[in-house]
């Protein structure tokens, strides 16, 4: 598969300004911009859709079946007890789950090589769980994961499965698993700041 070069850049060109709009109205996630900005200062490659790890509270079968699952609660940086406590009395489909996860960052490259040297940095960062998703004439998407993720069981439509301790005990958890998340986002900011690779 040859990437269209013309349309690859205007893709670039898109999302950069895509990035500052997302920012101007409150919808990027402030922990990303730095690292994003490293990734559209190297010649061949820049982002798209991105996470930079956060804490969710959903009511599903399972913490990974999406399509069933309703999200109620999600945020970004560390949560409170009571912030889940409070939401712990509405009424529940299937299972509360209560969700951390790490960062995830979608990068597009224009070759194969750049793709290749992406992944290698990933991986020096910690994001070992990282790999290429697909190639099209619009580039590499390449998929950078750190493999974090934590799923506490909180209630059943039959009622509550935490203690108040469990509870205290899940959310500090969910916070350390997150924090681990973007100690990794550092790694990965330095790491691409040290790259001289593509310069």
């Amino acid at each position: 598969m040859i990437v269209d070069r013309e349309l690859w850049r205007k893709e670039k060109e898109e999302s950069y300004k895509r990035l500052w709009e997302d920012l101007e109205i409150g919808y990027l996630d402030e922990d990303l911009l730095e690292i994003l900005l490293e990734f559209f200062k190297r010649p061949e490659s820049f982002t798209k859709s991105s996470c930079s790890g956060r804490i969710t509270l959903l009511d599903g079968p399972l913490p990974w079946e999406r399509r069933e699952s309703t999200i109620i609660f999600k945020k970004h940086s560390p949560i409170t007890v009571d912030e889940i406590e409070s939401l712990l009395d509405q009424p529940v489909l299937y299972r509360l789950w209560l969700v951390a996860t790490g960062p995830i960052i979608h990068v597009i490259t224009l070759t194969g090589r750049e793709a290749r040297r992406i992944l290698r940095i990933a991986g020096k960062a910690g994001f070992k769980h990282s790999g290429i998703m697909s190639i099209s004439k619009k580039g590499f998407i390449v998929e950078l994961r750190t493999g974090i993720r934590l799923a506490a069981l909180l209630k059943t439509p039959r009622g509550l499965v935490v203690s108040r301790e469990g509870l205290k005990e899940a959310v500090r958890a969910a916070n350390e698993a997150l924090m681990k998340g973007k100690e990794r986002l550092n790694r990965l900011l330095a790491e691409l700041r040290a790259d001289k690779s593509h310069k």
